[in-house]
């Protein structure tokens, strides 16, 4: 029965990336994907209960012919573009509860779910995530990012200042492994209205823009790269 519903969902994400890629807006046919992804881990766990206990062993158990874990991701950027975000919400809150996520942290679902909140004005909840996933982990960079963006939207200044503070010192470059948290401070210092700081941070993101472009556009001989990588508000969690 599994192998008839991999197919299935198969074609139903092929379908998927056929639209996308003729600029076809057609949202049923993701959220049907979705639908049977579910159904395909409810009736593995009717005959073992620790089928897919991981996401990532979707891909294994499929010799990653089907790459559920890229979809997935493709998926709630799609429902995020469509500025649905009860919709992210939702998708984030199944995700989270149907795996158990020991082995990978499910930072980038944690990020999305806390701007949803946000962006739904639920900005205590979004706080009260980050708190959590913070004294979870305060090491991960995403968990930072995500309390800098809810502490903003709910106005808590002087919080995300003090994250920010911590975890950004004047030599600090902005790198692969930190881009996504001088993203959130120069959201922070634009909203502050902290034009100097605004601006270091600012600087430091173009630097590391530079760097990219130069990077790519010496691989690919491509010098029409300027702005491949500029960031702006709208890609924030909040506005």
């Amino acid at each position: 029965m599994k192998n008839g519903m991999w197919k299935k969902f198969g074609k139903l994400t092929g379908k998927c990336y056929l639209n996308m890629a003729q600029g076809a807006e057609d949202p049923k046919c993701w959220d049907d994907a979705f639908a049977l992804l579910l159904e395909i881990v409810a009736d593995g766990r009717s005959e073992d209960p620790q089928y897919a206990a991981e996401l990532y062993q979707l891909d294994e158990m499929t010799d990653y012919e089907y790459d559920v874990q890229g979809w997935l991701e493709d998926y709630l950027d799609e429902v995020d573009m469509r500025e649905d975000k009860q919709k992210v919400l939702k998708i984030c809150d199944t995700l989270l509860n149907l795996f158990r996520w020991k082995e990978d942290a499910p930072s980038e679902l944690r990020l999305m779910k806390a701007g949803a909140l946000s962006a739904l004005g639920r900005n205590d909840e979004a706080v009260e995530l980050c708190r959590h996933w913070m004294e979870e982990d305060p090491e991960d960079i995403t968990a930072v990012t995500a309390s800098i963006y809810a502490y903003t939207a709910s106005r808590d200044m002087e919080a995300a200042e003090k994250l920010i503070r911590e975890h950004i010192q004047e030599d600090t470059q902005c790198t692969e492994e930190n881009d996504i948290l001088f993203t959130a401070a120069a959201a922070f210092y634009k909203a502050s209205g902290n034009k100097k700081e605004y601006k270091r941070i600012d600087d430091a993101l173009e630097a590391y823009d530079e760097e990219l472009v130069k990077f790519f556009t010496g691989m690919d001989g491509d010098e029409d790269g300027d702005d491949l990588f500029d960031w702006d508000d709208d890609d924030l969690p909040f506005n």
